[in-house]
């Protein structure tokens, strides 16, 4: 498929270690690590240590046979407390990665922002306080005038939803109060703020003409039978107008693309938008490029007796596993999902992550044979295919992830990567997924 994007995705601290390595300073997640608040007390400080490995991890990427790699970048790599001056040797590392992968004709798909907040700005109240806005606005600045003449591609966020989740409603760790949902969506618009000012900073100063959008989890809601109209508008009711979780589908989509809050949510929740400054929306609705859609799963939905829109019961031999729902019935998701969002949206699609995470390790002799996570994406991107047949705007594809990572709050118990890591060493070894994800890439080159 021309320009069709084959690839896997991470993100900084979840690979890269090195957290005091080059000027480096903390961030959110090296304080939590520090606190003791991540699962049996470990930390981000090493990760996969991808910062000393680049060239390995280079090899891998071009052995896989990816078109596209999407990764983030530390903020607090390249501009230490969030502000003022740059750290050279964080954009030089980047700037390696970059040129790395260019010359194995592999291109960068890269986020500003996944999660990694300056400690120093949590300090003084992160999407609290407005002036983060600011802050983003001359980060985006930096990274176009080093980075744009080389990327196409750029995401502001990774998944808003969980980080205003993890910082705000149900902080990390239990490490501090959780605030109300007023004053976390009041956090929400300042995140939206700093979208929009991130995107303006990367179309203004980068030396190509870049793709900007925002990438979110994507809850999606599928009909039960497919050939059933009642059911399919059950799904289409629950994707977007389901406001029982206040950081749902429609809580940065709408905003951003139609300049509007949704009166539904802001109706559920009882949100005063008494703070909402003049202009703030007409800001907001930054005219994204894409839709970035992480899907995991879906849940199938269809009505009852009294034609009301209600979730199904999974069959009984569902695998729940990690992730907490039906996984192997939920392939059809990667149908429903980006065909109900390009129909709300009309905006093209790429699904930046899906995966799943499987208890492993490796065994005293042989190949890891992850043999349900090569049917997951082959069931997966089966369906994707076919909604892209049928007419959906869909540009890329992204297994999450390379390696075995920092799965944040979960420490190192959570395993979704096509290469296994040992996290004491470092050391790599690609799993049968590896394999058979690259043969999956090759037939449709």
């Amino acid at each position: 498929m021309k320009d069709f994007l084959f690839g896997a995705a991470t993100a900084a601290t979840q690979i890269e270690g090195g957290f005091n390595q080059d000027g480096k300073s903390l961030s959110v997640w090296d304080d939590y690590s520090a606190r003791g608040l991540i699962f049996n007390k470990q930390t981000c400080y090493f990760a996969c240590d991808s910062y000393n490995r680049l060239e390995e991890d280079l090899a891998l990427i071009k052995e896989l046979g990816l078109t596209s790699y999407r990764f983030s970048l530390s903020w607090t790599r390249i501009q230490p407390t969030g502000r003022g001056a740059v750290n050279q040797k964080g954009i030089d590392y980047y700037n390696k990665l970059i040129d790395g992968l260019l010359a194995i004709g592999v291109k960068p798909f890269v986020t500003l922002f996944h999660w990694d907040l300056p400690l120093e700005l949590e300090k003084i109240g992160g999407f609290s306080n407005r002036s983060i806005v600011e802050r983003f606005a001359e980060y985006g600045q930096i990274a176009a005038e080093h980075f744009g003449d080389r990327v196409e591609y750029f995401s502001v966020f990774n998944e808003a939803a969980a980080l205003i989740d993890f910082l705000y409603l149900r902080p990390v760790g239990g490490g501090k109060q959780p605030v109300s949902e007023q004053k976390a969506f009041e956090a929400v618009h300042n995140l939206l703020l700093c979208n929009a000012a991130a995107t303006n900073s990367l179309r203004k100063h980068s030396a190509l003409p870049v793709k900007v959008g925002m990438v979110n989890v994507t809850e999606v809601k599928m009909p039960k039978e497919e050939n059933n109209s009642a059911h399919i508008a059950a799904a289409q009711k629950l994707m977007f107008e389901d406001f029982g979780w206040m950081l749902g589908n429609t809580a940065f989509w709408d905003p951003v693309v139609f300049g509007k809050y949704n009166e539904g949510l802001i109706l559920k929740h009882g949100f005063d938008l008494s703070f909402v400054q003049r202009g703030d929306m007409e800001k907001i609705a930054c005219k994204p490029d894409f839709l970035g859609l992480n899907i995991y799963l879906g849940k199938k939905v269809e009505t009852d007796e009294n034609g009301n829109a209600i979730e199904s019961t999974p069959p009984t031999d569902a695998c729940y596993g990690d992730m907490g729902w039906d996984t192997n019935g939920s392939a059809s998701c990667m149908y429903w999902g980006p065909k109900l969002m390009q129909e709300r949206y009309g905006l093209p699609v790429y699904v930046t992550e899906t995966g799943i995470s499987l208890p492993e390790w490796k065994p005293l002799e042989g190949r890891i044979y992850d043999t349900m996570r090569t049917d997951y994406i082959r069931r997966y991107f089966a369906e994707l295919m076919r909604a892209k047949r049928n007419g959906v705007d869909i540009r890329g594809y992204f297994v999450w992830t390379l390696l075995d990572n920092f799965e944040w709050s979960s420490g190192y118990s959570r395993r979704f990567g096509l290469v296994y890591v040992d996290h004491e060493t470092g050391e790599r070894t690609p799993k049968q997924s590896f394999y058979d994800y690259r043969d999956l890439i090759k037939l449709y080159q």
